[in-house]
């Protein structure tokens, strides 16, 4: 679920969570990519259905060649690190060669220890800049964690909903007979892999996944799940409840799927603060860089994309009532804003996703729990919050990573009656799915015929001048969210995991990037891949939004998961079994 979180001091450290000195810290060089546009050439092909190059993935030696430094920016970057005192024995590179890091001594309580901080905008940490290799793109530093991860729940929804409590009608057996999904369907092969994540927090409680196997989905296997890394979160955070609903809806969906749950770091910054943008690029670059990659990544957590961050605060700033750095320094204040520095950081996260898709990786992620307009819900807080609120209600705010064009985005359903009959969610006027178009980044080419049709055909849309009518567009599907588009996000990716397993059974390869071949079907059998969706939008407590619509539209994409359909055009084509490499 989408929650607020609270941005600390604008700082670009953040923390290690290893056993290593107070003092210690570690430095992350982020080296130029090469060949990027044979990357940018190489996603195209691979995620096309009518390409000769379709779902022929590369490996992670293959990849590191296309885009990884070579061995002479390697040795440069080495240098470089070693003169400003790094531990030699410290030094690794990423397997995609495009990261180098290395741990520092440095006296307890230097936090900025010959670092200096550039404050949103530009490369986030600029060390020696002007010494440093040309290979270089910029430098992170991680400090040793001197405080806890973050325990409270404060500024959450108030109720969050238990699956076992008083949405009885939403259990998931009933999700799935609504949907066309055998209860009985488990996974056949052991190859298959998907995967949670998030950073503070995230966990989950194997006994509450035993309680819900014993009450919903008796056939879990609960030995197919299990962390990746030493952190396993805290019982009581906000991410610890994120983690308990991302494994319950992945792993019930993909029936006995083998399921990584990944915390990849325990800093309060990275899960209350814009420290998560940095810890979501850490493990998306490591992620890709692995030799084994999952076929399919669930990711719920986001918050408003850096560009309407931007606009939020230049927005306030022209009225004159308060100034951009007033408008800054709230946001801080408030949990799930603006967990993103800079449209810099979202551009290299979006390359990372075009590095797990040419890996043969299905990434979805939650299209936000606060419509068109917020990340969760209208900002609290005296004058200069209804100042925001009012400007929020004006323009309609992305929010990332959902806006990413190289995501599957997940929207949100309820009942309406019973499960035959699916609407937009919406909870009190309050939450509901989020949908939209991206500041950022440009609609692809598959998108286009649909969208233009729902802008054409669709009365009661917002201000045209209100969203960028030529960016991403989002929701792409959409799945029950009664507990917000947190538990879509992994319900669907589940059942795209059952998919993956029975192609992986037949000898094809795993599915990849697959929003394009989503949009062909979705647009050339309507009805057999997904339930349209026309009631219900994105307004919530302002006075526009996107309303849902007769095909695809910016409330709910394409609609909810047919079974049967998604099987039949997903679960078969023509690629052999030796261009799978993952």
């Amino acid at each position: 679920m989408w929650r607020r979180a609270l941005l600390t001091a604008a700082t670009l450290t953040f923390c290690l969570a290893d056993a290593t000195a107070a003092g210690d810290y570690e430095l992350v060089m982020h080296l130029k990519h090469r060949g990027l546009p044979e990357l940018q050439k190489a996603f195209r092909q691979i995620s096309d259905p009518d390409s000769a190059r379709y779902l022929k993935f590369l490996s992670q030696t293959e990849l590191a060649t296309l885009v990884g430094a070579t061995d002479q920016e390697l040795e440069e970057a080495r240098g470089w690190l070693l003169r400003l005192g790094a531990e030699p024995s410290s030094l690794r590179v990423s397997g995609l060669r495009d990261t180098m890091s290395a741990r520092f001594s440095a006296p307890a309580g230097s936090a900025n220890h010959g670092v200096g901080v550039e404050d949103r905008g530009g490369w986030w940490t600029q060390l020696g800049a002007s010494q440093r290799p040309e290979s270089v793109q910029f430098v992170v530093r991680r400090d040793h964690l001197t405080r806890s991860a973050a325990s409270g729940e404060k500024g959450r929804r108030s109720v969050f909903k238990g699956l076992n409590s008083s949405f009885g009608e939403y259990t998931v057996p009933k999700i799935k007979a609504a949907y066309g999904m055998p209860v009985d369907l488990v996974a056949g092969n052991d190859t298959t892999l998907q995967m949670v994540w998030g950073p503070g927090t995230f966990g989950y409680s194997p006994l509450q996944l035993a309680a819900h196997k014993v009450a919903e989905c008796p056939l879990l296997d609960l030995s197919k799940v299990h962390f990746d890394t030493a952190n396993h979160g805290k019982s009581g955070g906000d991410n610890f409840g994120e983690g308990n609903l991302d494994v319950k809806m992945i792993a019930s969906f993909g029936l006995n799927v083998k399921t990584i749950v990944s915390n990849t770091n325990t800093s309060a910054s990275t899960e209350e603060g814009n420290g998560f943008g940095q810890a979501m690029l850490d493990f998306i670059t490591d992620l890709a860089a692995r030799k084994v990659v999952p076929h399919v990544l669930s990711l719920s957590l986001g918050s408003l994309s850096s560009g309407s961050c931007k606009l939020l605060c230049e927005s306030v700033g022209k009225e004159g009532k308060f100034t951009e750095g007033e408008c800054n320094d709230f946001l801080q204040t408030q949990r799930q804003v603006c967990m993103f520095i800079s449209d810099d950081q979202t551009a290299r996260i979006n390359t990372a996703f075009q590095l797990l898709a040419v890996r043969g990786v299905s990434v979805f992620g939650s299209s936000g729990d606060g419509g068109s307009h917020y990340s969760f819900q209208p900002f609290s807080g005296g004058a200069i919050a209804d100042a925001l609120s009012e400007v929020s209600c004006k323009y309609q705010m992305p929010v990332f990573p959902t806006g990413s064009p190289y995501i599957v985005s997940v929207g949100g359903t309820m009942w309406k009656g019973d499960g035959s009959h699916p609407v937009a969610w919406e909870e009190d006027k309050t939450y509901g799915t989020g949908g939209g178009f991206s500041w950022q980044f440009g609609m692809p080419d598959w998108q286009k015929k649909a969208v233009a049709a729902y802008l054409v055909n669709t009365t009661g849309l917002p201000p045209a001048s209100s969203f960028n009518k030529a960016g991403r567009a989002f929701p792409d599907i959409s799945g029950v969210a009664v507990e917000g588009t947190s538990q879509s996000s992994p319900l669907v990716a589940g059942m795209f995991s059952m998919i993956v397993d029975k192609r992986l059974s037949k000898g094809l390869p795993a599915l990849g990037f697959v929003s394009p071949r989503l949009w062909k079907v979705a647009a050339a059998y309507p009805g057999e891949a997904f339930l349209d969706v026309t009631e219900g939008g994105t307004a919530l407590t302002c006075d526009n939004g996107f309303p849902a619509a007769p095909g695809w539209d910016a409330a709910t994409g394409w609609g909810r998961p047919i079974w049967p359909g998604l099987l039949k055009h997903l679960g078969e084509d023509e690629v052999t079994a030796d261009t799978l490499v993952i």
